[in-house]
């Protein structure tokens, strides 16, 4: 039994590191991207503290959940 306990842990050790791996990458890519002020989905403004913490940002809070809940769904 605990065999297959060290390999699910195993599993889920490797695809955290491979996430954090795939956001390091992506932080790196967009630094030098502009955020964009109005989010593309719904065109409010995207505040100032967001597009300053995610450097290329192009959706609101709102939008980014909604797109993140729409992709949970579809995996």
């Amino acid at each position: 039994m605990s065999d297959e306990a060290d390999r699910g842990n195993d599993t889920a050790s490797f695809m955290t590191d491979l996430a954090l791996r795939q956001h390091r990458r992506h932080t790196e890519l967009s630094a030098g991207e502009d955020s964009a002020e109005c989010c593309e989905a719904c065109g409010m403004d995207i505040p100032e503290l967001r597009r300053a913490t995610v450097p290329g940002v192009t959706l609101c809070v709102d939008c980014k959940r909604e797109q993140e809940r729409k992709e949970r769904m579809y995996r």
